[in-house]
């Protein structure tokens, strides 16, 4: 979309603290501010930045899974906890 003026910017978040995320029976590493998060996701779409991992730590995890072979991928992640969902019946 570059031609027509249209930027796009890719976000990942890490564990954002907010309403949604108060009542996460897990640990949730490198919490963020919801403020400190927004500060910085208006920061990358300013600089135009393509791709943004926050926090900083979330980004060395994402670098390192992204050169994991899947087989170590797919263990870690089957064990991990999961957020509880609600039944619907």
């Amino acid at each position: 979309m570059r031609p027509h003026g249209v930027g796009v910017v890719t976000i990942a978040p890490g564990y954002i603290r907010t309403p949604m995320t108060a009542h996460n029976p897990y640990t949730m590493p490198f919490l963020m501010d919801a403020d400190r998060f927004a500060a910085k996701a208006a920061q990358a779409i300013e600089r135009r930045a393509a791709f943004a991992v926050f926090p900083w730590q979330m980004r060395l995890v994402a670098m390192l899974l992204h050169v994991a072979p899947r087989w170590l991928y797919d263990l870690v992640f089957e064990r991990a906890p999961r957020k509880p969902r609600a039944v619907v019946e």
